[in-house]
């Protein structure tokens, strides 16, 4: 039993969402037999994993929700007793994984000289403005990060000497980079996981996020209420109710013609296969993990030309459609277009699904799984690798 890794993850967060289900697919990963996990969360139903240990965190009501000021620096005081808690009732911390990002799991940092835990720090979206977010970055011993959130990174690592001139922010935050580890990654789906295929009979839209604003379901809302009732296609909504948030939200479900509404559904795969249009409508999605799993299941993705990941991979009219961000008429535009010709959807749909067989998990977070088991891919046998 001493020879057992033990692995701590740590969510706060009360609600689900795709960087969860990309953290889970990372932790699907790791070795059961020589690394033990505790899940450490406010949100149990997002973590269905075979052979870890999970601990419900309460997250009371009267626990302030704001993001900065004293009552951010309560409610991270609040998670450190949990973190005693673990220590004290689940054993000794070996490797701790953040997550969320540094502003989430600050209590991490704050008790890292205490528990004498490793931290090995996920970043699934930009990271906040501050100097205590540069400085938690300073001690990771591992930060992963999607390609989108590296200007927030230097910007937040920066803070740490802004008394300086900025020659020398920027010169100490690249030797930061070069001297510590720092890595990019992308998504991915493991096999098992796999979406299930759409239909390709009849066309039907697809939703799936958050409601919180940045979302953007308001702009999808917008355009089924534009479009007359008789030429409306069926809609399936999925979506999640942040809870103990302090970002802005869409009110659902609405009385609007056409639309079904899912909240939470636990039966999101057969969902998403009865539809065959997948609309994206966040700002600046930092991955969008949802459009993946559209892309496998063979979807016609339809998404901003923002300049966000998935518009910076896909090409418009060959493995995906894509309209002018925050405009209703070019998203209309698009979904007539794709609604009209069920050609056009299988056509664009089975070009995602094979563009998509690039983001499998096993090699997408095989350097994560390595780091937190604390051990580098020199030091593994071929053997080892193959497993």
């Amino acid at each position: 039993m001493n020879n057992i890794n033990h692995i701590l993850v740590f969510d706060p967060i009360t609600y689900a969402g795709g960087s969860k289900v990309a953290t889970r697919e990372m932790m699907d990963l790791i070795n059961r037999k020589k690394h033990h996990i505790t899940i450490l969360t406010a949100n149990p139903s997002s973590w269905l994993l075979r052979n870890v240990e999970m601990i419900n965190m309460s997250h009371p009501k009267w626990l302030p929700i704001s993001e900065h000021g004293k009552g951010y620096w309560l409610r991270q005081l609040y998670f450190c007793f949990w973190l005693i808690y673990t220590r004290i009732f689940y054993g000794k911390i070996n490797m701790a994984v953040g997550a969320s990002g540094p502003g989430i799991d600050m209590p991490l940092y704050l008790m890292k000289g205490l528990l004498g835990y490793q931290i090995t720090q996920l970043i699934h979206g930009p990271v906040g403005l501050s100097r205590s977010i540069g400085l938690c970055l300073c001690k990771a011993q591992h930060v992963f990060y999607l390609k989108s959130a590296y200007p927030s990174l230097i910007a937040a690592i920066k803070q740490v000497w802004r008394k300086k001139p900025e020659t020398v922010q920027e010169e100490n935050a690249q030797h930061l980079l070069r001297t510590h580890h720092f890595e990019a990654f992308v998504n991915g789906i493991s096999e098992k996981n796999l979406p299930s295929p759409c239909q390709y009979e009849t066309p039907s839209l697809f939703w799936a996020a958050s409601l919180l604003k940045w979302k953007g379901l308001d702009l999808l809302l917008e355009v089924i209420n534009s479009t007359p009732e008789s030429n409306r296609v069926p809609v399936r909504v999925c979506y999640l109710l942040p809870e103990n948030n302090a970002l802005p939200t869409t009110k659902a479900p609405q009385d609007i013609k056409s639309i079904e509404w899912h909240h939470q559904p636990a039966q999101l795969d057969r969902l998403r296969s009865q539809s065959n249009i997948f609309i994206s409508t966040s700002h600046q999605e930092p991955f969008g993990l949802s459009i993946l799993e559209a892309l496998i299941a063979g979807m016609c993705v339809i998404i901003p030309s923002d300049g966000a990941f998935w518009d910076l991979v896909l090409t418009h009219n060959k493995n995906c459609l894509k309209y002018k961000p925050n405009d209703i008429s070019s998203l209309q535009q698009q979904i007539n277009k794709a609604t009209s010709n069920i050609q056009l959807i299988k056509t664009i749909g089975k070009a995602g699904a094979n563009l998509s067989q690039g983001y499998r998990s096993e090699q997408c977070y095989l350097n994560i799984k390595l780091a937190i088991e604390k051990r580098s891919l020199s030091a593994l046998s071929l053997d080892e690798v193959k497993q």
